[in-house]
């Protein structure tokens, strides 16, 4: 798999473990308390069942001791259902085991057959059930069915006082035992408004905490992104503390080493000229050879010390990849090199993206330069407001410990680099405003890829337009 990798942040005042472990801290509260939370509010919806159960049920026995002592009274349910003890009633209804309604609370649903599942159930398994219901006005009402085994005479079913005057006129021998007990089946309905109240204080619980919750991830996550941006200033800052120390130390180098280093090559190439000894001219060539490099080293060292100026100009991509094909053609050797180039129109400054470029391109063919099969491919396209360049290679690669400091001077695998050539690119990228990014290629070597805008537009920083973020 591929991996980016950049440059290894210094180490900020702030550290990262205590960030990570709270971090941890806080993750763990917020699973513990959205699992109370939840935990709450199943309870609550138990609890608020529960409460209807029990309500219902303690009305059914009550009203089961009523009807065995009083018998069956067509007005007692209306009486009920109308009381102020028991207004959270909807309607109450006794069946017998053939479905007729013996009493409801709506006296003209008296004597009706509704026999129905429930009701047959219950009547037939003894057993209690509950389930709510939605009436015919939209109410949703808590039901319980309650199954009765009344012992009750034929005068008592009645509810007549003249039979039970009747009663009590016969003697006791005259009175023959009667055992009628037969099932029935009391259906209570009940209006959910407590159990309701529980359920809307449970949900209002719920919202809070998820509330509180979702208000700490956000002030975490701002906190984050504020600790982050103070992280980034802090290495920036250091990084010009370095690059001031730098400047200082170059423009030194250049006011001291400048002088007497063009006194020095320029008498080993007025004794080369006029040389003719063989020897002689290959030990002045050597000095004049090397008095170069050391130019070449300080002009580098001022560079990525001093402030970049830009000179923007437009120009077309066409030219600019034709230009970078001369200036590496005696460089390549046997390095296969592969170029493809879209045609865009840029405002850029060309010489700084020609000197980024070249650095890149020189740095895969020496990459490469040591293999069999060495390949280089370079590209130019365009994607939205964004050129990006790519170089890549199938050379070794790079260790894990050059990656983490890769734009860092004085870093480089050669045998003879200075290391500041990835430190020049990486600091005129910045000054254009660009990101450099490098990925593992499959198989071997490495893809450098640079974002840059094709035209800089005043006043807005490049990071907006194309989401990028400086180091």
């Amino acid at each position: 798999m591929n991996s980016y990798f950049k440059v290894k942040p210094p180490k900020s005042t702030f550290s990262v473990g205590y960030l990570v472990f709270a971090f941890i801290i806080l993750l763990l509260f917020s699973v513990v308390a959205l699992i109370s939370a939840v935990g709450t509010y199943r309870i609550s919806i138990e609890g608020s069942r529960n409460l209807l159960e029990n309500r219902a049920v303690d009305i059914a026995v009550s009203l089961g001791f009523t009807l065995e002592r009083i018998g069956l009274r067509n007005e007692l349910f209306p009486e009920l259902v109308t009381t102020d003890r028991w207004n959270d009633l909807a309607f109450l209804v006794l069946y017998d085991q053939d479905g007729t309604v013996l009493l409801h609370s709506n006296p003209l649903m008296v004597g009706r057959s509704r026999m129905d599942s429930d009701v047959e159930r219950v009547i037939l398994e003894k057993r209690p059930e509950t389930h709510f219901s939605i009436l015919a006005t939209g109410e949703e009402v808590f039901v319980l069915d309650f199954p009765l085994h009344l012992h009750l005479s034929e005068q008592g079913s009645n509810g007549s006082e003249n039979n039970i005057d009747l009663e009590q006129s016969r003697t006791p021998e005259e009175i023959e035992p009667v055992d009628n007990a037969r099932a029935y089946c009391l259906r209570v309905s009940l209006h959910p408004y407590p159990a309701r109240r529980i359920l809307r204080r449970a949900n209002f619980q719920l919202a809070l905490i998820g509330l509180s919750l979702i208000t700490l991830w956000v002030l975490t996550s701002f906190f984050f992104w504020a600790w982050r941006r103070n992280y980034r200033l802090e290495a920036r800052l250091r990084k010009q503390e370095r690059m001031a120390a730098l400047g200082e130390m170059a423009a030194v180098l250049a006011h001291e080493i400048r002088n007497p280093l063009s006194s020095i090559k320029g008498f080993a190439q007025f004794y080369l000229e006029g040389a003719t000894d063989p020897d002689v001219r290959a030990d002045f060539s050597v000095i004049v050879k090397e008095s170069m490099r050391l130019e070449r080293l300080t002009a580098d060292l001022l560079t990525y010390a001093r402030p970049t100026i830009l000179n923007e100009e437009e120009f077309d991509t066409e030219r600019f990849c034709q230009e970078i094909k001369r200036s590496i053609g005696p460089l390549k050797g046997k390095v296969k090199f592969h170029m493809s180039c879209e045609k865009l129109e840029l405002r850029l400054d060309r010489e700084k993206l020609m000197q980024v470029v070249l650095n890149l391109v020189q740095n895969a063919i020496d990459a490469v330069g040591e293999i069999k099969g060495g390949e280089v491919w370079f590209s130019v396209k365009s994607s939205g407001p964004v050129m990006i360049l790519t170089v890549e290679d199938n050379g070794p690669g790079l260790p894990l410990e050059v990656k983490n400091r890769l734009f860092e001077p004085f870093v480089t695998t050669k045998a003879k680099g200075t290391g500041l050539g990835l430190a020049i690119v990486d600091h005129l990228l910045e000054a254009m405003g660009g990101e450099i990014s490098y990925m593992d290629r499959e198989g071997s070597g490495i893809i450098v890829r640079i974002k840059l805008l094709l035209t800089r537009p005043q006043g807005v920083p490049d990071q907006q337009v194309f989401g990028l973020e400086q180091r």
